[in-house]
Protein backbone atom coordinates (compact mmCIF):
# COMPACT_ATOMS: atom_id res chain seq x y z
CA UNK A 1 0.00 0.00 0.00
CA UNK A 2 1.51 3.33 -0.96
CA UNK A 3 1.92 6.10 1.55
CA UNK A 4 -0.59 8.91 1.26
CA UNK A 5 0.74 11.77 -0.84
CA UNK A 6 0.04 15.23 0.54
CA UNK A 7 -0.35 18.41 -1.43
CA UNK A 8 1.05 21.84 -0.72
CA UNK A 9 -2.53 23.08 -0.96
CA UNK A 10 -3.51 20.81 1.91
CA UNK A 11 -0.73 22.29 4.02
CA UNK A 12 -1.88 25.81 3.20
CA UNK A 13 -5.41 24.89 4.25
CA UNK A 14 -4.12 23.62 7.58
CA UNK A 15 -2.02 26.75 8.12
CA UNK A 16 -4.97 28.98 7.24
CA UNK A 17 -7.26 27.07 9.59
CA UNK A 18 -5.03 27.33 12.64
CA UNK A 19 -3.15 30.54 11.67
CA UNK A 20 -0.06 28.41 12.11
CA UNK A 21 3.53 29.29 11.57
CA UNK A 22 6.29 26.75 11.15
CA UNK A 23 8.63 26.37 14.10
CA UNK A 24 12.06 26.60 12.51
CA UNK A 25 13.82 25.15 15.57
CA UNK A 26 16.84 27.34 15.03
CA UNK A 27 15.85 30.50 16.82
CA UNK A 28 17.81 29.65 19.96
CA UNK A 29 21.47 28.95 20.42
CA UNK A 30 22.84 25.85 22.09
CA UNK A 31 25.23 27.34 24.60
CA UNK A 32 26.04 24.18 26.54
CA UNK A 33 29.70 24.41 25.57
CA UNK A 34 30.21 28.12 26.22
CA UNK A 35 33.17 28.36 28.55
CA UNK A 36 31.98 31.72 29.93
CA UNK A 37 28.88 30.12 31.50
CA UNK A 38 29.05 28.87 35.05
CA UNK A 39 26.79 25.82 34.72
CA UNK A 40 27.18 22.79 32.52
CA UNK A 41 24.60 21.51 30.07
CA UNK A 42 21.90 19.58 32.02
CA UNK A 43 19.00 17.41 30.81
CA UNK A 44 15.79 16.95 32.81
CA UNK A 45 12.74 14.79 32.04
CA UNK A 46 9.13 15.62 32.93
CA UNK A 47 5.77 14.05 33.67
CA UNK A 48 3.50 13.81 30.62
CA UNK A 49 -0.32 13.69 30.74
CA UNK A 50 -2.08 12.33 27.64
CA UNK A 51 -5.76 12.16 26.63
CA UNK A 52 -8.13 12.61 23.68
CA UNK A 53 -10.45 15.30 22.34
CA UNK A 54 -12.60 15.66 19.23
CA UNK A 55 -11.55 18.00 16.43
CA UNK A 56 -14.55 19.59 14.66
CA UNK A 57 -13.07 22.62 12.87
CA UNK A 58 -11.15 21.01 10.03
CA UNK A 59 -11.37 22.86 6.70
CA UNK A 60 -12.04 20.44 3.83
CA UNK A 61 -12.54 22.71 0.82
CA UNK A 62 -10.02 23.76 -1.84
CA UNK A 63 -8.42 20.31 -1.90
CA UNK A 64 -6.48 18.92 -4.81
CA UNK A 65 -6.91 15.36 -3.47
CA UNK A 66 -10.26 15.00 -1.64
CA UNK A 67 -10.92 11.84 0.36
CA UNK A 68 -13.67 9.35 -0.46
CA UNK A 69 -14.64 6.12 1.27
CA UNK A 70 -15.08 4.43 4.63
CA UNK A 71 -13.16 2.17 6.95
CA UNK A 72 -13.74 0.61 10.33
CA UNK A 73 -11.02 -0.11 12.85
CA UNK A 74 -10.87 -1.47 16.39
CA UNK A 75 -9.09 1.69 17.44
CA UNK A 76 -11.31 4.52 16.20
CA UNK A 77 -14.50 2.89 14.89
CA UNK A 78 -16.14 3.89 11.60
CA UNK A 79 -14.74 6.78 9.54
CA UNK A 80 -16.48 7.97 6.36
CA UNK A 81 -15.81 10.71 3.84
CA UNK A 82 -18.14 11.97 1.09
CA UNK A 83 -17.39 14.36 -1.78
CA UNK A 84 -19.52 17.33 -2.83
CA UNK A 85 -18.58 18.89 -6.16
CA UNK A 86 -19.99 21.32 -8.69
CA UNK A 87 -19.22 20.31 -12.27
CA UNK A 88 -19.09 22.51 -15.37
CA UNK A 89 -19.17 21.50 -19.06
CA UNK A 90 -15.80 21.49 -20.77
CA UNK A 91 -17.26 23.72 -23.49
CA UNK A 92 -19.93 26.41 -23.18
CA UNK A 93 -22.32 27.37 -25.96
CA UNK A 94 -23.22 23.78 -26.76
CA UNK A 95 -26.65 23.19 -28.31
CA UNK A 96 -28.44 19.88 -27.79
CA UNK A 97 -31.09 18.40 -30.12
CA UNK A 98 -34.63 18.47 -28.83
CA UNK A 99 -35.82 15.47 -30.86
CA UNK A 100 -34.42 12.46 -32.70
CA UNK A 101 -31.57 11.53 -30.39
CA UNK A 102 -30.63 8.63 -28.12
CA UNK A 103 -28.32 8.47 -25.14
CA UNK A 104 -25.39 6.10 -25.51
CA UNK A 105 -23.89 6.41 -22.02
CA UNK A 106 -23.37 8.51 -18.94
CA UNK A 107 -20.45 7.56 -16.76
CA UNK A 108 -18.39 8.96 -13.90
CA UNK A 109 -14.59 8.76 -13.88
CA UNK A 110 -12.52 8.93 -10.71
CA UNK A 111 -8.74 9.09 -10.66
CA UNK A 112 -7.54 7.29 -7.53
CA UNK A 113 -4.06 8.40 -6.50
CA UNK A 114 -3.75 6.57 -3.17
CA UNK A 115 -5.51 4.06 -0.93
CA UNK A 116 -5.58 3.88 2.87
CA UNK A 117 -6.89 0.80 4.62
CA UNK A 118 -7.97 -2.65 3.45
CA UNK A 119 -10.17 -2.35 0.34
CA UNK A 120 -13.34 -4.39 0.02
CA UNK A 121 -16.43 -3.88 -2.15
CA UNK A 122 -17.79 -0.51 -1.08
CA UNK A 123 -20.96 1.01 -2.52
CA UNK A 124 -21.41 4.73 -3.10
CA UNK A 125 -24.61 6.56 -4.00
CA UNK A 126 -24.31 9.38 -6.52
CA UNK A 127 -26.85 12.19 -6.05
CA UNK A 128 -27.73 15.33 -7.95
CA UNK A 129 -27.11 18.31 -5.69
CA UNK A 130 -29.95 20.69 -4.85
CA UNK A 131 -27.45 23.46 -3.99
CA UNK A 132 -24.14 24.20 -5.64
CA UNK A 133 -20.72 24.44 -4.02
CA UNK A 134 -19.94 28.14 -3.69
CA UNK A 135 -16.41 29.23 -4.51
CA UNK A 136 -16.47 32.03 -1.93
CA UNK A 137 -17.62 29.88 1.01
CA UNK A 138 -15.42 28.06 3.52
CA UNK A 139 -16.49 24.45 4.04
CA UNK A 140 -15.60 22.35 7.07
CA UNK A 141 -15.65 18.60 7.61
CA UNK A 142 -19.10 18.83 9.22
CA UNK A 143 -20.65 20.77 6.30
CA UNK A 144 -22.97 19.17 3.78
CA UNK A 145 -25.32 20.19 0.96
CA UNK A 146 -28.87 18.98 0.27
CA UNK A 147 -29.53 16.33 -2.35
CA UNK A 148 -32.58 14.28 -3.31
CA UNK A 149 -32.28 12.69 -6.76
CA UNK A 150 -30.28 9.46 -6.94
CA UNK A 151 -28.51 9.22 -10.30
CA UNK A 152 -26.48 6.05 -9.76
CA UNK A 153 -24.79 3.63 -7.39
CA UNK A 154 -21.22 2.54 -7.93
CA UNK A 155 -18.91 -0.02 -6.32
CA UNK A 156 -15.22 0.59 -5.65
CA UNK A 157 -12.70 -2.03 -4.60
CA UNK A 158 -9.27 -0.96 -5.78
CA UNK A 159 -5.73 -1.23 -4.48
CA UNK A 160 -3.85 0.66 -7.19
CA UNK A 161 -3.76 4.22 -8.43
CA UNK A 162 -5.50 4.62 -11.78
CA UNK A 163 -8.53 6.18 -13.46
CA UNK A 164 -11.72 4.14 -13.12
CA UNK A 165 -15.09 4.51 -14.88
CA UNK A 166 -18.54 3.88 -13.41
CA UNK A 167 -21.85 3.93 -15.32
CA UNK A 168 -24.64 6.26 -14.16
CA UNK A 169 -28.39 6.34 -14.82
CA UNK A 170 -29.21 7.11 -18.47
CA UNK A 171 -32.58 8.51 -17.36
CA UNK A 172 -30.61 11.31 -15.72
CA UNK A 173 -28.52 11.64 -18.89
CA UNK A 174 -31.71 12.57 -20.75
CA UNK A 175 -32.33 15.29 -18.14
CA UNK A 176 -28.89 16.76 -18.83
CA UNK A 177 -29.83 16.99 -22.51
CA UNK A 178 -32.76 19.23 -21.54
CA UNK A 179 -30.32 22.10 -20.98
CA UNK A 180 -31.20 24.86 -23.43
CA UNK A 181 -28.91 27.41 -25.06
CA UNK A 182 -29.35 29.81 -22.13
CA UNK A 183 -28.41 27.11 -19.62
CA UNK A 184 -25.28 26.33 -21.63
CA UNK A 185 -24.28 29.95 -22.25
CA UNK A 186 -22.36 30.74 -19.04
CA UNK A 187 -20.95 28.95 -15.99
CA UNK A 188 -23.45 30.73 -13.76
CA UNK A 189 -26.42 29.76 -15.93
CA UNK A 190 -25.30 26.15 -16.12
CA UNK A 191 -24.81 25.95 -12.34
CA UNK A 192 -28.40 27.13 -11.93
CA UNK A 193 -29.48 24.27 -14.18
CA UNK A 194 -27.19 21.58 -12.73
CA UNK A 195 -25.72 22.18 -9.27
CA UNK A 196 -23.30 19.23 -9.19
CA UNK A 197 -23.09 15.83 -7.51
CA UNK A 198 -22.55 14.24 -4.12
CA UNK A 199 -20.63 10.96 -3.89
CA UNK A 200 -21.71 9.38 -0.61
CA UNK A 201 -20.55 6.11 0.99
CA UNK A 202 -23.56 3.91 1.70
CA UNK A 203 -24.14 2.84 5.27
CA UNK A 204 -22.31 -0.43 5.14
CA UNK A 205 -21.76 -3.36 7.44
CA UNK A 206 -17.97 -3.23 7.32
CA UNK A 207 -16.28 -5.78 9.49
CA UNK A 208 -13.64 -4.67 11.94
CA UNK A 209 -10.37 -3.54 10.38
CA UNK A 210 -11.58 -3.42 6.80
CA UNK A 211 -12.59 -0.78 4.30
CA UNK A 212 -10.61 1.98 2.63
CA UNK A 213 -10.57 5.70 2.05
CA UNK A 214 -9.38 6.74 -1.40
CA UNK A 215 -7.43 9.85 -2.25
CA UNK A 216 -9.02 11.22 -5.44
CA UNK A 217 -7.35 13.64 -7.85
CA UNK A 218 -9.60 16.67 -8.16
CA UNK A 219 -8.81 16.95 -11.88
CA UNK A 220 -9.76 13.28 -12.32
CA UNK A 221 -13.40 13.71 -11.24
CA UNK A 222 -15.42 13.92 -14.45
CA UNK A 223 -18.81 12.97 -15.83
CA UNK A 224 -19.04 11.93 -19.48
CA UNK A 225 -22.25 12.16 -21.54
CA UNK A 226 -22.43 10.51 -24.96
CA UNK A 227 -25.40 10.41 -27.34
CA UNK A 228 -26.15 10.18 -31.05
CA UNK A 229 -28.72 11.52 -33.50
CA UNK A 230 -31.47 9.23 -34.74
CA UNK A 231 -32.58 11.64 -37.44
CA UNK A 232 -32.11 9.87 -40.80
CA UNK A 233 -31.80 13.23 -42.56
CA UNK A 234 -30.12 15.60 -40.08
CA UNK A 235 -29.97 19.27 -40.97
CA UNK A 236 -27.80 20.31 -38.00
CA UNK A 237 -24.60 18.94 -36.48
CA UNK A 238 -24.35 18.54 -32.71
CA UNK A 239 -21.52 17.76 -30.33
CA UNK A 240 -22.29 14.19 -29.30
CA UNK A 241 -20.02 14.05 -26.26
CA UNK A 242 -19.87 16.45 -23.31
CA UNK A 243 -17.47 16.19 -20.38
CA UNK A 244 -18.45 17.80 -17.09
CA UNK A 245 -15.45 18.53 -14.87
CA UNK A 246 -14.30 20.45 -11.79
CA UNK A 247 -13.38 23.97 -12.83
CA UNK A 248 -11.11 24.55 -9.82
CA UNK A 249 -10.57 23.27 -6.29
CA UNK A 250 -12.88 26.06 -5.04
CA UNK A 251 -15.84 23.96 -6.21
CA UNK A 252 -15.23 20.85 -4.15
CA UNK A 253 -15.22 19.85 -0.48
CA UNK A 254 -15.57 16.74 1.64
CA UNK A 255 -17.90 15.85 4.50
CA UNK A 256 -16.45 13.54 7.16
CA UNK A 257 -18.32 11.59 9.81
CA UNK A 258 -17.12 9.34 12.61
CA UNK A 259 -18.85 6.77 14.75
CA UNK A 260 -16.69 5.85 17.73
CA UNK A 261 -19.25 3.38 19.13
CA UNK A 262 -17.57 0.27 20.48
CA UNK A 263 -14.07 1.45 19.59
CA UNK A 264 -11.04 1.77 21.82
CA UNK A 265 -11.02 5.55 21.57
CA UNK A 266 -14.63 5.74 22.77
CA UNK A 267 -13.51 4.62 26.23
CA UNK A 268 -10.77 7.28 26.30
CA UNK A 269 -13.19 10.00 25.19
CA UNK A 270 -15.55 8.96 27.99
CA UNK A 271 -12.79 8.73 30.60
CA UNK A 272 -9.78 10.94 29.88
CA UNK A 273 -7.63 9.18 32.51
CA UNK A 274 -7.55 6.10 30.26
CA UNK A 275 -5.49 8.18 27.83
CA UNK A 276 -2.60 7.68 30.19
CA UNK A 277 -2.42 4.11 28.87
CA UNK A 278 -3.10 4.73 25.17
CA UNK A 279 -4.51 7.65 23.21
CA UNK A 280 -5.12 8.34 19.53
CA UNK A 281 -5.01 10.86 16.75
CA UNK A 282 -6.79 10.74 13.38
CA UNK A 283 -7.51 12.96 10.40
CA UNK A 284 -10.81 13.97 8.80
CA UNK A 285 -12.42 15.55 11.86
CA UNK A 286 -11.60 12.58 14.04
CA UNK A 287 -10.08 12.38 17.49
CA UNK A 288 -6.93 14.33 18.32
CA UNK A 289 -4.19 13.63 20.84
CA UNK A 290 -3.73 16.12 23.68
CA UNK A 291 -0.55 16.45 25.74
CA UNK A 292 0.18 18.36 28.95
CA UNK A 293 3.36 18.85 30.97
CA UNK A 294 1.92 19.78 34.39
CA UNK A 295 5.23 20.26 36.20
CA UNK A 296 7.04 22.24 33.51
CA UNK A 297 6.15 25.78 34.60
CA UNK A 298 6.67 25.00 38.29
CA UNK A 299 10.04 23.43 37.52
CA UNK A 300 11.20 26.64 35.90
CA UNK A 301 9.93 28.91 38.65
CA UNK A 302 11.47 26.80 41.40
CA UNK A 303 14.94 26.63 39.91
CA UNK A 304 17.86 28.97 39.55
CA UNK A 305 18.46 31.05 36.43
CA UNK A 306 19.16 29.05 33.31
CA UNK A 307 18.93 29.17 29.54
CA UNK A 308 16.97 26.59 27.53
CA UNK A 309 19.09 24.83 24.91
CA UNK A 310 16.74 22.16 23.55
CA UNK A 311 13.15 20.89 23.80
CA UNK A 312 12.72 17.31 22.61
CA UNK A 313 9.44 15.44 22.92
CA UNK A 314 9.21 11.81 21.81
CA UNK A 315 6.08 9.67 21.50
CA UNK A 316 5.97 5.94 20.87
CA UNK A 317 3.27 4.43 18.67
CA UNK A 318 1.81 1.03 17.91
CA UNK A 319 2.31 -0.44 14.46
CA UNK A 320 -0.74 -1.52 12.49
CA UNK A 321 -0.51 -3.80 9.46
CA UNK A 322 -3.87 -2.66 8.07
CA UNK A 323 -3.85 1.07 8.80
CA UNK A 324 -0.24 2.01 8.22
CA UNK A 325 1.52 4.66 10.26
CA UNK A 326 1.99 8.06 8.59
CA UNK A 327 5.48 9.11 7.59
CA UNK A 328 5.08 12.23 9.71
CA UNK A 329 3.15 13.49 12.72
CA UNK A 330 2.51 17.10 13.65
CA UNK A 331 2.71 18.82 17.05
CA UNK A 332 0.89 22.14 17.35
CA UNK A 333 1.02 24.61 20.23
CA UNK A 334 0.06 28.13 21.18
CA UNK A 335 3.03 30.40 20.66
CA UNK A 336 4.14 33.51 22.54
CA UNK A 337 2.49 35.75 19.94
CA UNK A 338 -0.96 34.27 20.68
CA UNK A 339 -0.93 32.36 17.40
CA UNK A 340 -0.48 28.67 16.72
CA UNK A 341 2.80 27.14 15.60
CA UNK A 342 3.53 23.62 14.46
CA UNK A 343 6.48 21.32 14.08
CA UNK A 344 6.68 17.90 12.44
CA UNK A 345 8.54 14.68 13.17
CA UNK A 346 9.39 11.77 10.89
CA UNK A 347 8.57 8.21 11.89
CA UNK A 348 11.54 6.30 13.30
CA UNK A 349 10.69 2.83 12.03
CA UNK A 350 13.21 1.06 14.25
CA UNK A 351 11.63 2.35 17.46
CA UNK A 352 8.13 3.26 16.16
CA UNK A 353 8.53 6.77 17.51
CA UNK A 354 8.29 10.42 16.52
CA UNK A 355 10.60 13.03 18.10
CA UNK A 356 9.60 16.70 18.02
CA UNK A 357 11.67 19.77 18.81
CA UNK A 358 10.61 23.38 19.19
CA UNK A 359 12.80 26.45 19.27
CA UNK A 360 14.61 26.95 22.60
CA UNK A 361 13.95 30.68 22.59
CA UNK A 362 10.19 30.12 22.18
CA UNK A 363 10.06 27.83 25.20
CA UNK A 364 12.35 30.14 27.16
CA UNK A 365 10.03 33.09 26.48
CA UNK A 366 6.93 31.19 27.56
CA UNK A 367 8.58 29.91 30.72
CA UNK A 368 9.69 33.42 31.66
CA UNK A 369 6.20 34.86 31.07
CA UNK A 370 4.47 32.00 32.88
CA UNK A 371 2.47 30.88 29.82
CA UNK A 372 4.15 27.50 29.24
CA UNK A 373 1.30 25.81 31.10
CA UNK A 374 -1.14 27.15 28.49
CA UNK A 375 0.68 26.08 25.30
CA UNK A 376 -2.09 23.57 24.44
CA UNK A 377 0.05 20.88 22.81
CA UNK A 378 -1.85 18.77 20.27
CA UNK A 379 -0.77 15.78 18.20
CA UNK A 380 -2.26 15.65 14.70
CA UNK A 381 -1.74 13.82 11.46
CA UNK A 382 -0.43 16.33 8.87
CA UNK A 383 -3.03 17.96 6.63
CA UNK A 384 -5.94 16.63 8.73
CA UNK A 385 -8.56 17.79 6.24
CA UNK A 386 -7.20 15.48 3.55
CA UNK A 387 -5.58 12.72 5.57
CA UNK A 388 -7.43 9.61 6.81
CA UNK A 389 -4.50 8.22 8.82
CA UNK A 390 -5.01 7.00 12.36
CA UNK A 391 -2.31 6.54 15.02
CA UNK A 392 -2.42 4.69 18.35
CA UNK A 393 0.00 6.33 20.79
CA UNK A 394 1.33 4.97 24.07
CA UNK A 395 0.21 7.15 26.97
CA UNK A 396 1.96 8.79 29.90
CA UNK A 397 1.68 5.77 32.20
CA UNK A 398 2.20 3.01 29.64
CA UNK A 399 5.17 0.70 29.23
CA UNK A 400 6.47 3.06 26.52
CA UNK A 401 5.50 6.52 27.79
CA UNK A 402 6.16 9.76 25.92
CA UNK A 403 9.38 11.45 27.01
CA UNK A 404 10.01 15.18 27.30
CA UNK A 405 13.66 16.11 27.65
CA UNK A 406 14.78 19.68 28.21
CA UNK A 407 18.42 20.56 27.90
CA UNK A 408 19.45 23.76 29.69
CA UNK A 409 22.42 25.62 31.09
CA UNK A 410 22.51 27.32 34.47
CA UNK A 411 24.15 30.71 34.88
Amino acid sequence: MKKLQYSIIGLCSFIALFSCEKDENNLGVNVGGDKNLVGANIIDTFKVVTYNNIEDTIVTDKQSSPQLGAYKSDEIGLAQSAIFVTLKPDTLGIEFPTTDFAVDSLFLTLEIIDVYGSPVNQDFDIYRLDSQVMNDTAYYAFNSLPYTELIGTITINETDSNTYSFPLDTVFANKLLLANTTDMSTDANFSNFFKGIAIVPKNSSLSSNEGAIYSIARTGIKMHLQYHSTDPNPTQTFDTEVIYEVESDEYIFTNSTHDFTGSEVETVLNDSTLGQTVFYTQGLQGCIGKVEFPSLQTWYQDSSSFLINKFEFTVYVEDNSTFTLPTELMLTYKNSSDGTSFTTAVLNTSSNSYSFTISPSELDTQLKTGTAKDMDFTLLVPFPGSNPNQVKIHGGQSAYPPVLKISYTTY
